[in-house]
């Protein structure tokens, strides 16, 4: 236990060794956050049905959490198991396995909202206390673990698809989040993160399969600019006139 010379009744638990998998954590009653829909213990309707099994899964936490921010770290939790497997179906490489075991560290001094590192998801508890609906910080980050992107590619793409997957596989409510309705001239395809992130969402409703297909040219380091255009006919700078045209009105 992290000695933080907090009273008795707001000490911090140290999760430093707790490891979850599956309805086992769900069990854990952390929190009351935690959706009781995911721990379901039902059989299937059809018992001689072959039942499908999905990756197992697991998330270690590590850092303090006090009375305050237990119930983020629940909502956390769950948005890990619900989303995560989502992420693993799309966007995983078929022959480079994205990491099963995540690491979601609680950091108190960290400055910024959260980073990811390989299988290592670091998140701010300055930040989600000051913004506690801001979980969909983690499905960014998450979505970086199973980029894996090699350093060659455009940072402005690689953000923008990380908050394209938050804006599609949630959480579904996400107040405060600057995800923008409308575009305009004054923005640029590359001002990355929500702004990129709108411009892939309609590119995707005009051409569905381009975010995959630019995806993977990513991952195997055969991504170009023009991309855009074999995946969709026109080139980026078309698309996103015709993008800026439809979504400033």
């Amino acid at each position: 236990m992290r000695d933080t010379g907090q009273s008795e009744n707001s000490t911090p638990i140290s999760l430093r060794t707790l490891r979850f998998t599956g309805q086992a954590l769900l069990r854990l009653l952390l929190v009351g956050a935690i959706s009781a829909a995911a721990c379901s213990d039902e059989p299937p309707a059809d018992a001689s049905a072959p039942v499908k099994t999905e990756p197992k899964l697991t998330l270690i936490l590590e850092g303090p959490v006090d009375a305050e921010f237990a119930p983020i770290a629940g909502r956390l939790t769950t948005l890990y198991y619900e989303c995560y497997p989502k992420l693993l179906t799309r966007f995983e490489h078929p022959t480079r396995k994205a990491p099963r075991k995540i690491r979601l560290t609680f950091d108190p001094k960290l400055d910024i909202p959260a980073h990811c590192s390989g299988d290592r998801v670091t998140v701010s508890i300055k930040w989600l206390k000051a913004h506690p609906d801001d979980i969909g910080l983690l499905t960014h980050e998450l979505t970086h673990a199973v980029q894996a992107y090699p350093d060659s590619n455009p940072g402005w793409l690689t953000e923008g698809i990380a908050d394209y997957a938050r804006k599609q596989y949630g959480p579904e409510k996400q107040p405060g989040w600057n995800f923008p309705d409308r575009l305009s001239s004054r923005q640029s395809y590359t001002n990355s993160y929500g702004v990129t992130a709108r411009f892939l969402v309609w590119i995707e409703e005009k051409h569905p399969g381009t975010v995959d297909t630019l995806h993977r040219h990513m991952q195997d380091r055969e991504f170009r600019l023009e991309d855009f255009q074999t995946a969709t006919g026109k080139t980026v700078d078309e698309l996103w006139e015709a993008c800026v045209e439809e979504l400033s009105q």
